[in-house]
């Protein structure tokens, strides 16, 4: 992850199989470049897991603050979607994210790896222990599995409640929010998905404020910068 980012937006979806190809082309050379122009978005990430039963596709937007997600920029693009874009809205299906702040980072700064792994946050109804979360992200670096950085986002739903022309497109896609995620980055995949239920325990038992809910492996299948 980049050293100046403070915030990212984490999403995740399935696509519908017979519009596949064209979602990944939007994606690719509309949707990211858009994303990535957009003032305080610092970088995007695209990342699949084809055996995943849900969830195939991870997106992570970085961001310079946590008010660049509702920023008069964003929100500008959000209500004016292109034409392709709305071509490819119906392709989405089972769509989450979530704005977070960074609240702890260990690991490699400026650097990427071509795996990771996500693991979604419920609040346990405890108070935030912040430095628990920078523990955590410390021993989950410190554990080996070709592990190169792992990040703590903690998520604002005002963020990303902004109805938008963009959002109504989506509108049957049942969007969900969440609470926070643990991101992983490895440059082994086999290794991380092995190591997966393991940092999974990590997570639940840090006492950080929040307990795993879900957890899934992606590797990278296209990442831009600014």
């Amino acid at each position: 992850m980049l050293r100046e980012t403070r915030a990212f937006l984490a999403i995740w979806h399935d696509i519908d199989l017979a519009m596949e190809a064209d979602w990944h082309r939007w994606h690719t050379y509309e949707h990211m470049a858009e994303r990535v122009g957009i003032p305080g978005f610092l970088g995007g990430r695209r990342y699949m897991n084809d055996a995943a039963p849900k969830h195939r596709c991870f997106t992570m937007y970085e961001g310079s603050d946590l008010s660049v997600f509702n920023s008069p920029a964003y929100l500008e693009r959000l209500n004016a979607p292109t034409e392709w874009t709305r071509a490819m809205a119906p392709a989405f299906r089972d769509f989450m994210r979530g704005a977070c702040r960074c609240v702890a980072s260990a690991g490699a700064e400026n650097g990427y790896a071509g795996s990771v792994l996500t693991v979604r946050l419920e609040r346990t109804g405890g108070p935030e222990n912040l430095a628990a979360a920078e523990t955590l992200t410390q021993a989950i670096v410190g554990r080996g599995s070709g592990i190169v950085s792992a990040h703590i986002g903690i998520c604002d739903p005002t963020v990303t409640k902004t109805e938008t022309n963009e959002r109504a497109l989506r509108s049957g896609t049942g969007e969900q929010s969440l609470d926070g995620v643990v991101v992983v980055e490895s440059y082994d995949p086999v290794a991380l998905d092995q190591s997966a239920a393991e940092i999974e325990g990590m997570v639940a038992a840090s006492g950080f404020g929040f307990r795993p809910a879900m957890r899934q492996t992606y590797t990278l299948a296209y990442m831009l910068r600014e």
